[in-house]
């Protein structure tokens, strides 16, 4: 009798729990998406872009671990010089910048087409290199960014 008794109490807890954990599953508690927590991709440029445009730049990325900058334009369709490429400049404070140098290198972060990982910093901006002579409207670019924390 005590056996029976004790089974059937077993039974009662185990699906009492098995619903209990249903419920706790569809009712998910799950803190916001936060992308301080995960990471962010920003677009900085997708439209023309000349020598004379100041270059936009990204808002404050805050202290991520990592930065990637992914740039690509068309020379091809306005006779541009195939050797053009996108540099990466970087800046602390927003005011200053400096040429963003490629994780790891003392090189410059540059590309045509394609992705540069590049040393972390608050804020990104892509651009033309000074010496280079780009005509407005200049091609089309298309600048982003991701970065993790």
């Amino acid at each position: 009798m005590r056996l029976k008794l004790f089974l059937g109490v077993v039974v009662c807890l185990l699906s009492l729990s098995a619903t209990l954990m249903g419920a706790a599953d569809s009712k998910c508690d799950c803190p916001k998406d936060d992308p301080s927590t995960h990471g962010r991709v920003l677009t900085l440029i997708d439209s023309e872009l000349s020598s004379t445009e100041r270059a936009p730049s990204s808002g404050n990325l805050g202290f991520p671990k990592t930065v990637t900058v992914c740039m690509f334009f068309d020379p091809t369709n306005k006779g541009y010089p195939q050797d053009l490429k996108l540099v990466v400049e970087g800046s602390i404070d927003g005011r200053m910048w400096f040429p963003a140098t490629t994780a790891g290198r003392d090189s410059q972060a540059s590309s045509a087409n394609g992705c540069v990982q590049i040393a972390p910093t608050r804020y990104v901006r892509v651009g033309w290199p000074p010496a280079a002579q780009v005509v407005s409207p200049g091609p089309h670019v298309v600048a982003q960014v991701e970065v993790s924390y």
